[in-house]
């Protein structure tokens, strides 16, 4: 395997550290009938698929009534693009994680081109909007899929048990965007190439999981799932079902 740095990882002994969990969400369904950023609001499915979707987060927070096997996962901030679509969608999840800090919108997880599209489909004007977008987009992943090396904290020894553990060896993170700039994200963390991102579909309120080990590898543990909302909440931007395309 090889880490984000591109070196190759490490085998054997395990790296101290904390282990990141990273949760991408897509925004739910919104209003595409306008041009200004402002107008494209939630439609009544997306703003239905955003509570689900928080519900489905609540869970991971909750834990499993057997901590030792299912502990509670830390989810340690939920960040958003600073867009109107995504910014609605936080708002509604974040009702389901009242301990759970809303970081400022970032304009870096804006919608965008992220990368050039092979094959090559000239009737989407890539170029224009690669220059536009791109760099922005890059900076955003540099920014936010990094290996931590901050060593957890030690616990008392009456309080250091299984559960406690896991949860101070863990650390997780919901980033609230866009379909273009996930898929660019899950092929830049997986090292494959980013100009194969237009062959991923994400679904609106989908969740796609990337999890980066202190020794900087990274891997997924699913992409654009969607089992938390049902067939009749499942849609691609104003495509619904699966029977499109």
């Amino acid at each position: 395997e090889t880490s984000l740095k591109g070196k190759k990882a490490s085998k054997g002994a395990k790296v101290p550290g904390v282990t990141r969990h990273i949760i991408l969400i897509r925004h739910g369904q919104y209003d595409e009938t306008h041009q200004e950023d402002e107008k494209r609001k939630l439609t009544k499915l997306g703003r239905e698929q955003a509570e689900l979707t928080g519900k489905r987060l609540a869970t991971l927070l909750q834990g499993g009534k057997d901590e030792k096997l299912f502990g509670r996962c830390k989810i340690k901030i939920v960040r958003v693009s600073d867009m109107t679509r995504a910014k609605e969608t936080a708002q509604i999840i974040s009702k389901h994680l009242p301990d759970v800090d809303v970081a400022e919108p970032d304009y870096l997880l804006n919608e965008g081109i992220p990368a050039q599209v092979i094959p090559i489909r000239p009737e989407l004007g890539v170029e224009k909007a690669y220059d536009q977008n791109h760099e922005a987009i890059e900076s955003a992943f540099q920014k936010y899929f990094y290996r931590s090396t901050v060593k957890p904290p030690t616990t008392n020894e009456e309080d250091n048990d299984d559960a406690e553990k896991k949860e101070y060896d863990h650390e997780f993170e919901i980033i609230v965007g866009h379909g273009n700039v996930i898929r660019y994200f899950f092929c830049r963390a997986l090292q494959l190439p980013p100009e194969a991102w237009l062959r991923l579909s994400i679904f609106n309120c989908s969740m796609t999981y990337i999890m980066v080990n202190p020794s900087g590898t990274a891997s997924c543990r699913f992409v654009g799932d969607i089992g938390h909302l049902g067939y009749e909440h499942s849609t691609f931007s104003m495509f619904h079902g699966f029977t499109w395309g």
